[in-house]
């Protein structure tokens, strides 16, 4: 049972480690629960987007980073 807590709380860490790559254009502090939910909607239409199978990952990346945007989020420098 402690290994599966530890092992929970490794991978909820990895999520919310993620969440931090996206910033709000309006400067409106991040809401954990909608950015990621957010994020499955954009990963969802990129996912049904007409693409080639040579350029899959690329245009992937672009549907999703056009999705945020038009959701007030960008991505953060690094």
């Amino acid at each position: 049972m402690r290994a599966f807590l530890i092992a929970m709380a490794l991978v909820l860490g990895g999520c919310a480690s993620k969440s931090s790559a996206y910033t709000r254009t309006d400067g409106v502090p991040i809401d954990p629960v909608h950015q990621q939910s957010t994020l499955a909607q954009c990963k969802g239409e990129a996912a049904t987007a007409p693409i080639g199978p040579e350029y899959h990952a690329i245009r992937e990346n672009n549907v999703i980073a056009a999705c945020m945007a038009r959701n007030g989020y960008i991505q953060a420098q690094q």
